[in-house]
């Protein structure tokens, strides 16, 4: 497999006890038995997530997670929760970086723009196979301003006659064996579509871009049972021109590889 981005330090299983507020986690130490979590015999500790989304169904008691850990004086928190084990039994068999699946599902929500920035800069080296849809472009931006708007990226071309801007969105939920977003309702992700439709109307390349961190999807799909607006606003997107790409980032501990990309659900992509 093909890693896309490497971890400073290996990830370190943990067990996670609850949500705490919106940017925090209590976990505990991976040993720390069942019987002793739904006692309540435990020291626990918080991580940092700055995954603002609902991650609904995966913050279950006791459940494995990946932490990364942080030597920055300067923060609060040492640990950051990067992935939620979605599946125990393949945990306990696998072998680390040997298979395209993984237990794990990754929830950092700072992954898909670093996931994308990594594979334009990694995309000749594998003959344009990565981004094949950025073949034309030689300079990424990160975080481009337009006006008052700001997406995640710009690609410019050589002569910078073209450009192709592009929004990252990160997938963690998975339904009917089909990757959905969003999976809370996002009035912003529902701007982000209206402004890619007007660059797009003025003449500029668009696109949407969703790394799903899991390997257990087969294509991908708008959650129109969560948020049936920005699913409307997506179709429309399409539509007008906005081109709309899929793919899996594989989480492992000591990084996160390729692993291709997943077809658009044709029962809304037609």
């Amino acid at each position: 497999m093909i890693k896309i981005i490497s971890f400073e330090k290996e990830l370190f299983e943990a067990r996670i006890i609850k949500r705490e507020r919106r940017f925090f986690v209590e976990f505990v130490d991976k040993k720390t038995s069942m019987q002793a979590i739904q006692q309540g015999k435990y020291e626990s500790l918080l991580a940092h997530t700055n995954n603002t989304g609902s991650m609904l169904g995966l913050i279950q008691k006791g459940r494995f997670i990946l932490l990364s850990t942080s030597d920055n004086p300067k923060r609060k928190l040492a640990y950051t929760l990067e992935a939620i084990c979605i599946d125990e039994k393949l945990k306990e068999t696998y072998q680390n970086n040997s298979e395209k699946i993984s237990p794990w599902l990754g929830v950092n929500t700072s992954i898909p723009n670093k996931f994308l920035q990594a594979l334009f800069l990694q995309n000749a080296h594998y003959a344009y196979k990565l981004l094949p849809f950025a073949k034309d472009f030689t300079e990424i931006k990160m975080e481009a301003k337009n006006g008052e708007s700001r997406l995640d990226a710009c690609l410019w071309s050589k002569e910078h006659d073209q450009k192709l801007w592009i929004e990252c969105k990160n997938v963690s939920m998975v339904e009917y064996d089909s990757a959905a977003f969003p999976d809370a309702v996002s009035e912003r992700g529902q701007k982000h579509l209206e402004t890619l439709m007007r660059l797009k109307k003025e003449g500029n390349r668009c696109a949407m871009f969703y790394v799903v961190q899991r390997t257990d999807a087969n294509c991908f799909m708008p959650a129109e049972f969560i948020d049936p607006l920005y699913t409307e606003k997506l179709l429309q997107a399409y539509k007008e021109g906005v081109e709309i790409y899929t793919v899996i980032a594989n989480v492992q501990k000591d990084g996160i590889y390729w692993g291709d990309y997943l077809p658009l659900a044709p029962c809304y992509f037609n």
